[in-house]
């Protein structure tokens, strides 16, 4: 009986132990699934150039910040970026070299802001950020971001039928940024891009190279904003 028990005892260990290798081997196996699936987030949700994220995967994460932050009372600031006469860039220098300020852009863009902070390319050379922080915190950066691409970034190769004119040997980077708060407007997602760009816009009207809160400037149309954008 005693001999019996034994072997029921030691079919049961050997039963244990192979299911807690097939254990681990789930375990390694679910890892790697998280990962790969991670990875492949990443790419599926990033901008090959810029590295930001793509416009539908920063609509989505904005809207969960924005819901989060409603209910917690935090205030979120929304900021538009553009690059001040980005298309004489690509006219004068070429695409690819627009390709390389449109990343340096954003390389600096993603030196100033946390983490948590969320950063997009919204379309063509424009950018959005969101972030949790205050109204004067929030263009304290945006002045920062700014100074710095004036400071580092400029062209200075053009085209060659271009190299004889003054105008094309150096063209100096600089941004134009429009800023909307929940704390000003509201908490939803339309809203403050649509506020953040009139911003945005009305700074490039008022010489371009300037950061522009939404709360500061008078409520544009609808038909001044699409002449605006036109013009500029």
């Amino acid at each position: 009986m005693n001999s019996q028990k034994k072997i029921e005892q030691e079919a049961l260990e050997t039963v244990i132990v192979e299911l807690e290798r097939n254990l681990e081997v789930l375990e390694l196996n679910y890892r790697k699934a998280v990962t790969n699936l991670k990875s492949l987030r990443e790419r599926v949700e990033t901008d090959d150039l810029t590295k930001l994220m793509r416009r539908g995967a920063f609509m989505r994460k904005l809207g969960d910040l924005l819901i989060d932050s409603k209910e917690t009372g935090d205030e979120v600031q929304l900021m538009m970026i553009d690059i001040d006469h980005f298309k004489a860039v690509n006219d004068n220098y070429g695409h690819q070299t627009g390709d390389v300020v449109l990343t340096r852009v954003a390389e600096l863009v993603r030196q100033y802001l946390r983490t948590e902070d969320l950063a997009g390319r919204y379309g063509g050379e424009e950018i959005i950020v969101a972030m949790q922080v205050s109204s004067g915190e929030a263009q304290r950066i945006a002045e920062n971001i700014r100074a710095a691409v004036q400071a580092q970034l400029q062209v200075s190769s053009a085209r060659r039928q271009d190299a004889e004119r003054a105008e094309a040997k150096t063209f100096h980077v600089t941004l134009s940024m429009g800023i909307a708060s929940t704390q000003d407007f509201t908490y939803e997602a339309d809203v403050l891009i649509g506020e953040a760009d009139a911003a945005l816009y009305r700074a490039k009207r008022g010489g371009r190279n300037k950061v522009l809160r939404a709360k500061n400037i008078k409520a544009l149309s609808i038909a001044e904003l699409v002449l605006e954008k036109a013009a500029a």
